[in-house]
């Protein structure tokens, strides 16, 4: 078996590999920090050498000398920004896509951290293009501006020290008083956008019952906080930089006071004084600029800090041995699930086995830990304990990828991504270079069984009808199952994990439901399905009933039918005017109570739902 390397920190092998440009920058800000010593060496020359002599020549040599220095420190400038232009580039196109890979598939992060990471990737990305990068690049050179004071006078070196020790402590003071509080309003920030998000989202539905004025009201308490956080912050600060300008201004004006006080009592020339004042300045500079882009300097490091404990996080995109297709044999051990932060069980010791070809619905009242458990079978939640295996080999040991293109998977509430039908039956199998004559194909195969292919011929613009981020997206619930269906269906996958199929079906879709059922069973799928509708049940082989995050019962339909036909099983209608059924049966639970024919399996026990699981933004729509 191939070892499998667990690589280091992608964000620390980027910023690794973009070493080379940050040590030329460097460079160049070193010979642009010399650089700006011409301007003052051309003054000083001008009123000790040419003033006095009334040299002409010398002027205009000294005055073509300061343009060509002039020039090279302007290109000297525009190839460090490029430098570091490239170094945000190559941090872009090496850590980037791994950083997504772990955002979409890393199974240990928070809802927060997954929302959180690129947005502070692309903060520590723009830090090194904006001015903050280049206070740190010359801040190095103030102590060089300090010694040169010293040679033009003692006094005067030691007024830069003082200045400048004065202006660094400013600035770490201003450190210290507003650390805690940008990261607090920041943090604030971050969780008032996601609330106002999930508003936007919901906004039907707070029409509908009146909610509009009271999430307003939410809102505006939360940003009212913000602000007055942010606004307490940028006071502080305020104060702090102000502080730094007064600093810098009197110390300027105080270098040329002890230059004139030195020049009288011929210590220096007349021409020292305003040097003095010039080098003292651009001493002073770099605290200044610093201070300035703290804001930024501390966002950064938040930002890395986050990112850094992110991405130390099991890297999904480690190359793995390649595995035959699955046959479909599923296999479960001593699985559980608990809810997080807490020792409450969802699914408690499940172990079963289920051969391929086999079809197998999962039946029981809601909460019974259903939607927990084809979750965790598709990958698509980690269990606390015990292991799913897939022809053997667990699910950790598949290339996720590749065993994703054997697998369909349909959660309760279809989820349909910001893009046309195509592409999304398609699981945007475009953007990998699949020969479009074949997607084709693909797509209208899958559409075609899952009985989809003549209601989307129906819709406004056909298989390229856009969807979009808002609830329903025009599209309704039952349009959206069998889209999510045929996605499912998409590629012929060998195993299939359908959450509640027929939940919006009508008495026509849960025929055709059957029917591609039968189909599947021809060719050899594994099909493991959720229902609180036993008209399917007809369909499948073997039958679980859970409860309580347990298996109350699983064997043969024929035989499950006949043992728990007097306490499981009972004829009523549907009363869901959503589904335009006809009358049907619902399955009950063990002790005679009647699970909600469209209520959430998860809705009491189960964790909170992950992002295929929740009615979102992405459910599309027209």
């Amino acid at each position: 078996m191939t070892e499998i390397h667990q690589p280091n920190n992608p964000l620390r092998e980027a910023l690794r590999a973009c070493r080379g440009h940050f040590l030329w920058a460097g460079l160049f800000s070193g010979l642009i920090n010399l650089l700006y010593l011409v301007p003052s060496i051309f003054m000083l020359q001008v009123y000790d050498r040419v003033v006095p002599t009334r040299g002409g020549a010398t002027l205009l040599v000294l005055t073509l000398i300061l343009v060509v220095s002039l020039g090279v420190f302007a290109l000297l400038d525009a190839v460090r920004m490029r430098l570091l232009l490239r170094a945000s580039v190559r941090l872009e196109k090496m850590a980037a896509s791994n950083i997504l890979h772990r955002i979409l598939g890393t199974a240990g992060a928070t809802t927060t951290q997954r929302a959180q990471a690129m947005r502070d990737f692309d903060t520590l990305r723009g830090t090194l293009t904006g001015p903050a990068i280049i206070a740190i690049f010359d801040a190095p050179w103030a102590p060089i501006y300090i010694i040169i004071s010293y040679l033009l006078h003692p006094m005067i070196g030691l007024l830069a020290l003082v200045a400048s020790v004065l202006l660094t402590a400013v600035a770490l003071g201003s450190d210290y008083a507003t650390r805690k509080g940008v990261s607090d309003a920041q943090d604030r920030q971050t969780r008032a956008y996601r609330g106002q998000d999930f508003s936007i989202q919901s906004s039907e539905v707070a029409r509908a019952l009146g909610m509009r004025d009271a999430l307003v009201m939410r809102h505006m308490i939360e940003r009212a906080e913000i602000v007055r956080r942010q606004g307490t912050i940028a006071g502080t600060s305020g104060i702090f930089l102000a502080a730094t300008k007064f600093l810098r201004l009197l110390f300027q004006s105080l270098a040329l006071a002890l230059g004139a006080w030195l020049a009288i009592n011929q210590s220096i020339s007349a021409g020292a004084i305003f040097a003095a004042s010039l080098i003292l300045g651009r001493a002073l500079q770099p605290v200044e600029q610093i201070l300035g882009a703290l804001k930024n300097v501390m966002g950064a490091r938040k930002a890395y800090r986050d990112l850094d404990a992110f991405c130390k996080l099991p890297d999904v995109t480690v190359p793995r041995t390649q595995l035959p297709s699955p046959k479909g044999v599923v296999e479960v051990e001593n699985l559980s699930v608990t809810v997080p932060g807490s020792d409450r069980p969802i699914l408690s010791n499940i172990g079963f086995r289920i051969e391929a070809g086999e079809i197998v619905a999962l039946v029981g009242p809601s909460g019974a830990g259903k939607s927990t458990l084809l979750r965790v079978l598709s990958g698509a939640l980690e269990a606390s304990d015990g292991e799913v295996r897939i022809d053997g080999a667990r699910l950790a040991e598949w290339d996720r990828e590749a065993l994703g293109r054997h697998v369909g998977y349909m959660p309760q509430t279809p989820t349909l991504f910001p893009a046309n039908v195509h592409t999304n039956i398609s699981r945007f199998r475009a953007f990998e270079d699949e020969a479009p004559d074949v997607l084709d194909r693909l797509v209208i195969e899958a559409a075609t069984q899952a009985g989809a292919h003549d209601l989307i011929l129906r819709f406004p613009q056909g298989y390229e009808t856009q969807l979009h981020q808002r609830e329903g997206g025009g599209l309704s619930a039952g349009q959206r199952q069998v889209v999510a269906l045929a996605r499912a269906l998409f590629g012929h996958p060998t195993v299939l994990f359908l959450d509640e199929p027929n939940a919006h079906l009508d008495v026509n879709g849960e025929s055709r439901l059957m029917a591609t059922l039968v189909e599947l069973r021809k060719r050899g799928a594994t099909v493991v399905l959720s229902t609180h509708r036993t008209g399917i049940l007809q369909a499948v082989d073997k039958i679980m009933l859970l409860r309580d995050g347990t298996i109350q019962a699983f064997g043969q339909r024929d035989e499950f039918m006949r043992s728990a036909s007097q306490m499981a099983v009972q004829p009523t209608p549907v009363a869901s005017s959503e589904r335009d059924a006809a009358p049907d049966t619902r399955v009950l639970g063990p002790d005679g109570g009647r699970s909600n024919d469209g209520e959430r399996d998860n809705n009491t026990d189960e964790p909170p739902a992950g992002p295929d699981d929740k009615r979102s933004s992405q459910e599309g729509g027209r």
